[in-house]
């Protein structure tokens, strides 16, 4: 990936045919995991990341944060899938013949994306068991490729922060 950079009102940036795939997957993915949210069995591992995507409003659990729930995840699931179709619906536009994708992105395309890179970075933390800064440097082994898919999901976001920030100052 080339980082973002600004052309005028649009961010600009260069993935790779194997790049732009698996965002497009993980933005897919969290699709389809918030729309099974009512239906995760609680001791699964996508139960942990449905709790990261749809935080509960009070510490407690109980009736007030069923209510609240009730009344904001519809709208919620809806936002967030629809900031994943965003980052799908750029990557299916590109070129199909295996070379680099162009991305441009306008400042409403800019904002759904990064939403939806903090919601993969939020699932794929979930699965990994990552709750604090330092909980990286414990994950070893086949956990390990997908810490780096974690991380350079990061630098795709943060390349993408620094390009909206420079025309900001």
């Amino acid at each position: 990936m080339s980082p973002f950079t600004r052309r005028g009102g649009d961010l600009t940036a260069s993935f790779e045919r194997a790049e732009a795939d698996i965002l497009a997957q993980l933005a897919t993915d969290v699709q389809a995991l918030l729309s099974d949210a009512d239906g995760v069995d609680p001791d699964s591992p996508s139960f942990r990341a449905i709790n990261r995507l749809l935080p509960a409003a009070y510490r407690d659990g109980g009736e007030n944060d069923a209510e609240f729930h009730r009344f904001t995840s519809e709208g919620l699931i809806e936002r967030k899938a629809r900031n994943a179709q965003a980052v799908v619906d750029v990557f299916a536009a590109g070129d199909e013949s295996g070379k680099a994708v162009r991305v441009r992105l306008d400042a409403a395309a800019a904002q759904s994306w990064l939403r939806c890179l903090t919601d993969i970075r939020l699932t794929i933390a979930a699965g990994l068991g990552i709750e604090h800064d330092d909980d990286e440097l414990r994950i070893d082994g086949p956990d390990r490729s997908v810490l780096e898919v974690y991380a350079w999901v990061g630098y795709v976001q943060e390349s993408l922060l620094h390009a909206l920030e420079a025309h900001v100052v």
